[in-house]
């Protein structure tokens, strides 16, 4: 029997060298939900991997294991040198960390999912803000302007390297001048994602600098939905939402197992984890046409949405014919109204989903499907997911 699975009274200790904040909250709800699944006394000690006692902290708990966000070097020399197993959080899902497992955020596919989002919307005009010192926000550009480049459009790029938590007044100053300056020469209107959220706070307070509009001028997405960075500014900033709490527990469940009986060899962790979706706030609202025609059409189905759509009503409020509509709409964004149409139902779908407590009846009512089933096959066939799913997902991120 394993000292992990003995009756011993004594619990297991388990050291989180996390965040105390931000996204480091739902990484150690995560971690303790699934420590709450096994059959085991634990404690949980969490450590900020930035303090200055850190390997004193260590070395008072004496850990048996434990939860290390990547880039913490420190805490890891300490785990080797002590030989207890740790697992890396939130390593590069394009790099490939040392330790005997990693549970990671596949980053590249957040920036996917942030170009698409804003392809969807009709803008012709890019931007990304990021940190080149942080791995996640290089993948996220790579993503970003990988995918965008792929579908013939051109990134416009600010990645600085002024650290996240500086102190000292006049970097923080520099690189607000300096991306206040970027802003002001980008085309309009431009779709802007941020590598993360205060990221995007920064881009929003530089906006405001400036007299720059969102979302009428720059529309603005980050990603990590944390509630409090998306808050700090006016408009509040739409964000892809991140599986932070999945990925604690994945991490406890990969740490777990290497410390029974497995520190001698790398324990494969799990494909890195996609993002769950898009909270669309006021930052991200419009869509970055410029032609009358479709702005009015947009304007009219949004405000339709769960009723049924009838063609000749759109017709006769726009004053122009159905073929003149669908080359319009194939003009700004390569297919037709209705095609648009269901895009704007499955966005106000999943927003319903995140947001309330409806049944998939009364969510496929409001918007504007004509049955439960249509409802479930169109949102599979857009999200690759189903509604029950997607909803589950969402709950063990809110949930402890």
């Amino acid at each position: 029997m394993t000292q992990l699975e003995s009756s011993s009274p004594q619990p297991l200790r388990i050291s989180a060298v996390l965040p105390l904040s931000g996204h480091g909250q739902p990484l150690l709800h995560g971690a303790v939900k699934r420590c709450k699944q096994e059959t085991i006394r634990w404690a949980l000690r969490p450590v900020k991997p930035t303090a200055p006692t850190l390997q004193d902290d260590l070395a008072q708990w004496q850990p048996q294991g434990a939860l290390v966000e990547a880039g913490a070097t420190e805490a890891e020399e300490w785990c080797r040198k002590q030989d207890i197993p740790f697992v890396s959080v939130l390593a590069s899902a394009m790099g490939g960390a040392q330790a005997q497992a990693t549970v990671s955020l596949d980053d590249p596919a957040i920036g996917r999912m942030a170009a698409k989002y804003f392809s969807d919307r009709g803008y012709r005009h890019f931007g990304f803000a990021g940190n080149g010192i942080y791995s996640f926000s290089l993948d996220r550009q790579a993503g970003y302007s990988g995918w965008l480049r792929s579908h013939g459009h051109t990134t416009h790029e600010f990645v600085h390297s002024t650290p996240e938590h500086d102190r000292q007044l006049h970097p923080r100053v520099i690189y607000h001048n300096e991306l206040t300056a970027w802003l002001l020469k980008l085309p309009r209107p431009l779709a802007l994602f941020a590598a993360n959220d205060w990221e995007a706070l920064a881009v929003a307070q530089a906006c405001g600098s400036a007299n720059i509009s969102i979302p009428d001028e720059i529309a603005l997405l980050g990603a990590g939905d944390d509630p409090l960075a998306c808050q700090l500014c006016t408009p509040p900033i739409s964000s892809i939402k991140l599986p932070f709490a999945q990925v604690g527990s994945e991490a406890m469940g990969q740490l777990l197992v290497a410390m029974r009986g497995k520190r001698g060899r790398r324990v494969p962790g799990p494909k890195p984890l996609s993002p769950l979706t898009i909270i669309t706030r006021e930052s991200s609202a419009g869509y970055g046409v410029t032609n009358t025609v479709v702005r009015n059409a947009l304007d009219y189905m949004s405000a339709h949405l769960e009723k049924p759509f009838r063609v000749a009503a759109l017709l006769a409020k726009l004053d122009v014919s159905r073929s003149s509509l669908e080359r319009h709409f194939k003009s700004e964004f390569g297919t037709t109204p209705l095609v648009v149409l269901r895009n704007l139902r499955i966005e106000r779908a999943t927003q319903l989903l995140a947001d309330t407590t409806l049944n998939n009846a009364q969510i496929a009512a409001l918007s504007g499907f004509a049955s439960n089933i249509r409802f479930v096959t169109v949102f599979r066939q857009l999200t690759r997911t189903t509604p029950a799913v997607y909803r589950e997902r969402l709950k063990f991120e809110s949930q402890l």
